[in-house]
């Protein structure tokens, strides 16, 4: 309400004014005039109290109308997400929840005071890296939560007696158990309950959201933690075994607690576990996992709750969806609705035999339909379950699929298609084909029936919340497509998808990037959905990482559709996100389908760049004799079908390039000083493809043992650099300078070299390259029997080091 009441001085009241008059209308909590009235009297009062700086009656003023509108969703949760949207569109980015708190759970707890504490207006920005120890990152608890009081017992019991031993590995505790039986919400709950105890954060990391192909890309996790841990983006870049050792540093000692949910192996997280004794680890999984038992975890399997629980947990469930208390039953008499009999209760409680996922479903079930009764649905679940013979589960989310209005049931049909983790309004938009507004009303129809969540990863993402349908309802979903979906409409869907993913990728890549080479005609505006807003490099950036599981999976599922053009099309807005994450098994992938695509399209151009971006992460998997063969096809086709193009002497640097990393520095020279000479002789020469060639090619010239032929490339290359403006080549000519004169036995000029790299790279921010050149200096130092330069030098180090929360935390 804050962001409504503080429209009064601008042009955006009377927009704030409608908007609330339309959302109380929706939900009968006041005729419109009145309401309207109202709110201008409010405005009025608010102008005039900061007229004469009377901040009390201010914060009074705008307490009565958030408690007031807070009040209304409290008694209809399904207004959340047209709260949300209202307030979006106040104010673009401006609500959050503190840490991963979403609305939805807060309204769910049913106490205003507790929503009013969780609800906060601020600027938009990307989710803030970690700043100081204490954040936690965990998903809302769902409640109600009954029960596990064994387990509860013996963990406390466990973290308890921990600080008696002097041990050096995190205590971790495996919770296994069937899907539905309620692992992730105990972890949760375990991890909420004991936050205090870990000043150092708790997290939550769903595998699944990084699970490709039935592995795990630890990296991209690793990449994931240290970020939230508050290392700085440029840091990130490191391979792999710096990523472990930063993390190992990172979280040495550190009294942290992290839930890894979704594991199906214990070596899919070793390298996650916290370097720290001091730490908890909350592992779930369908099955126990007897390495890490045998390494000393606590192994805790859960089974169905009894009887009583399950009716308890069922009692909770009714009578908090409708605002009751604990000893109400189900139904309120006030509400001109029968109350139902504690055996009816105890009757639906039977047959959902101990699942919390079958209890929820149930009991929002009940919510939906109060007017209805209990003894109906008993004996509709009864009949499901003798005469069909399904599961109590499925026959309710049969009964809740039913329900749904047909846009709605359709989104429902159609989300197993989409390949990512969880998804945004605009994505279901494009599903559905049929614009915003009706997408946005089948998400809140599948919110209120239970069957789709707000993510557990990721809630709000620079302003747009993102959904997930987990596991057991994807499965449902699925056959409830193939009860009563058909071919065509999902083939539809998914085209529609596609072609709103390529755009989007196109336009946050060229966000990131304007001016590099591009082979594909940009996808034009769609008619039925919504574009996403970029507002910069870092919104952009944030949005390719999200959504990189369903990136690289659209270029396979391109392939599959016959949409080679959009197959091969999707990979250039992809070269960027591997070139910056390093993903290689995700970039192989896809890669080599967008590969095959463009070869069945009859593209040579875009078959020889897929052939160079293929080989590239190829041989950074290892994999050499595949890249060999990529790039020697590659430069073999650019010179008979675009000789003396941009595109012939991009293959021949990616040829040059491997050779490079194999290890053959004199090859490599051959490639870049062709690729250089073709870049000069452009009809319009491309000043930077000569300044990137020069530099590349006096590095092969140093690595090939020829230092003074590297000379002269390199001085070129810098005054090319210099007059170009362009600080990163700059830095980079002036240390590899620095590297030659080395080798050259010129000390003196290889620390004014490597210096004034350093300075470059201090100037434009490159905090990671300029400690790594800092570095260098202290080890040229320590060389020449200089100790106070050499601890200048790792001082500075250290300095940056810490400033990007890259340092160790007992620095």
């Amino acid at each position: 309400m804050t962001a409504v009441l503080q429209q009064v001085a601008t042009d955006g009241w009377t927009r704030a004014r409608d908007g609330v008059v339309r959302l109380f209308r929706r939900r009968r909590s006041g005729a419109p005039d009145s309401v309207a009235s109202e709110l201008e009297s409010a405005r009025a009062a608010l102008a005039e109290a900061r007229r004469r700086n009377d901040d009390a009656t201010a914060d009074r003023l705008i307490a009565e109308w958030s408690d007031r509108l807070l009040r209304d969703v409290l008694t209809d949760p399904a207004a959340e997400p047209e709260l949300r949207a209202l307030l979006e569109e106040l104010a673009p980015g401006s609500v959050t929840f503190n840490g991963d708190v979403s609305a939805r759970s807060a309204i769910q707890a049913g106490e205003i005071g507790t929503l009013n504490q969780h609800l906060h207006f601020h600027t938009a920005t990307a989710e803030p890296p970690l700043t100081t120890a204490a954040a936690h990152r965990l998903p809302a608890e769902v409640p109600p939560f009954v029960n596990r009081d064994e387990q509860r017992t013996q963990l406390l019991r466990a973290v308890d007696e921990r600080g008696e031993a002097p041990l050096v590995s995190p205590l971790t505790v495996v919770l296994s158990g069937v899907a539905g039986i309620g692992k992730t919400a105990l972890a949760v709950r375990f991890a909420w309950e004991l936050a205090p105890r870990f000043p150092a954060g708790t997290f939550y990391v769903d595998l699944d959201q990084w699970r490709t192909d039935r592995s795990i890309d630890v990296e991209a996790v690793l990449r994931h933690q240290l970020r939230r841990l508050g290392v700085a983006e440029d840091w990130l870049r490191a391979e792999y075994p710096a990523l472990v050792e930063l993390y190992g540093e990172k979280t040495r000692g550190a009294r942290m607690a992290l839930v890894l949910d979704n594991v199906w192996s214990a070596d899919e997280i070793t390298t996650l576990l916290p370097a720290s004794a001091d730490a908890l680890v909350l592992v779930t999984g369908q099955r126990r996992l007897p390495l890490l038992e045998a390494r000393g975890a606590i192994g805790l399997a859960l089974g169905p709750l009894s009887p009583a629980h399950s009716a308890a947990m069922l009692r909770k469930i009714v009578t908090g969806a409708t605002g009751a208390s604990d000893a109400a039953t189900p139904t309120d008499p006030a509400d001109g609705q029968p109350r139902e009999s504690p055996e009816t209760v105890d009757a639906l409680a039977r047959l959902c035999e101990g699942f919390p996922a079958a209890l929820r479903a149930a009991g929002t079930l009940l919510h939906l339909h109060r007017h209805r009764g209990i003894e109906r649905l008993v004996a509709d679940l009864t009949a499901q379950l003798h005469e069909r013979g399904l599961p109590v589960v499925e026959a309710v989310w049969n009964a809740s699929y039913g329900e749904l209005p047909a846009p709605a049931a359709r989104l429902y049909r159609l989300l197993p298609g989409h390949p990512g983790y969880d998804i945004t309004v605009e994505a279901a938009a494009a599903l559905l084909g049929t614009g915003r507004y009706e997408a946005e009303d089948a998400v809140e129809a599948l919110l209120g029936a239970g069957l789709l969540a707000v993510s557990p990863a990721a809630p709000v993402l620079r302003g747009r919340t993102r959904f997930r349908l987990h596991g057991l309802l994807r499965s449902h979903a699925v056959r409830c497509a193939d009860r009563h979906g058909d071919g065509a409409e999902t083939e539809e869907a998914l085209r529609r998808l596609l072609v709103w993913y390529r755009r989007q990728a196109e336009r946050a890549d060229r966000a990131v990037q304007t001016d590099r080479l591009r082979l594909a005609d940009p996808v034009p505006e769609l008619p039925y959905a919504p574009d996403l807003a970029f507002a910069d490099e870092a919104g952009a950036r944030a949005w390719l990482d999200t959504e990189r599981k369903a990136l690289y999976a659209w270029v396979r599922i391109a392939a599959d559709l016959g949409e080679d053009t959009h197959a091969w099309a999707l990979c250039e807005p992809l070269w960027k996100h591997y070139e910056d994450h390093g993903n290689h098994d995700d970039a192989i992938r896809a890669f080599t389908p967008g590969r095959d695509a463009a070869e069945r399209a009859e593209r040579p151009d875009a078959l020889i760049r897929l052939r160079c971006q293929l080989a590239q992460a190829l041989w950074r998997a290892g994999r050499a004799p595949e890249a060999d063969s990529e790039t020697e096809r590659a430069v073999r086709a650019a010179a008979s079908a675009v000789p003396g193009t941009r595109l012939h002497a991009s293959a021949l640097e990616f040829r040059g390039k491997f050779l490079a990393w194999r290890g053959e520095p004199d090859r490599a020279v051959t490639y870049f000083r062709q690729s250089r000479d073709i870049h000069g002789a452009l009809p319009v020469p491309n000043t930077y493809g000569v300044l990137l060639q020069g530099f590349l090619l006096g590095r092969a010239l140093r690595s090939a043992g020829r230092p003074a032929e590297a000379e002269d490339e390199l001085d070129t290359a810098l005054a090319l650099a210099r007059a170009s403006h362009h600080l990163r080549m700059t830095a980079r000519c002036l240390a590899e300078l620095g590297r030659v004169h080395r080798a050259l036995g010129r000390t003196g000029r290889a620390v004014t070299a490597l210096t004034e790299a350093a300075e470059v790279e201090g100037r434009r921010g490159a905090g990671y390259d300029e400690a790594r050149l800092h570095g260098e200096l202290a080890e040229l130092a320590g060389a020449n029997g200089d100790a106070l330069a050499a601890e200048r030098h790792r001082a500075r180090a250290r300095e940056l080091r810490e400033g990007a929360g890259a340092a160790p935390e007992s620095s």
